[in-house]
């Protein structure tokens, strides 16, 4: 039996990780850390704000998310983040907010609250309203000129 050599492989073996199993200073990307400390700093600034939910009604988390976003402009928030402000089913809560709203969906490695590394966790970021929707206001006006 002849042993065969894959080219691609490492000769140095293993990956190199750090306690929190993200990857080490080697260049390459490091994780966010979203522990306890950070989300505690993150409700009581959006609540120093007065943008925390009232509810947990839908309609409420729709109105309010927006604002959310929009406040915390390109630094965005993850779905731990969200979580934590009452937003349960973030994803959901984005996906029915983009008949109204561009935004963009980021993905970044998160050290999460529980201490564990959690890949391409999602963050949203506010672009705008949508510019490609027709106002039925706008409509009305220029019918009647």
């Amino acid at each position: 039996m002849s042993k065969r050599s894959n080219e691609n492989a490492s000769t140095e073996g293993g990956a190199h990780v750090n306690q929190a199993g993200g990857p080490e200073a080697t260049g390459q990307k490091k994780a966010f850390v979203c522990g306890a400390n950070h989300i505690s700093k993150f409700v009581c600034e959006i609540e120093s704000v007065g943008l925390q939910l009232r509810s947990a009604s839908g309609y409420t988390q729709l109105e309010t998310l927006p604002k959310v976003l929009e406040y915390l402009g390109s630094r965005g928030a993850n779905t731990y983040e969200l979580v934590a402000l009452g937003y349960l089913r973030a994803a959901t809560r984005i996906q029915d907010l983009e008949d109204r709203y561009a935004i963009a969906s980021l993905r970044e490695d998160v050290i999460g609250p529980d201490g564990l590394l959690h890949k391409r966790v999602a963050r949203y970021v506010l672009l705008g309203q949508r510019k490609d929707l027709v106002r039925p206001q706008g409509q009305l006006e220029l019918e009647a000129a």
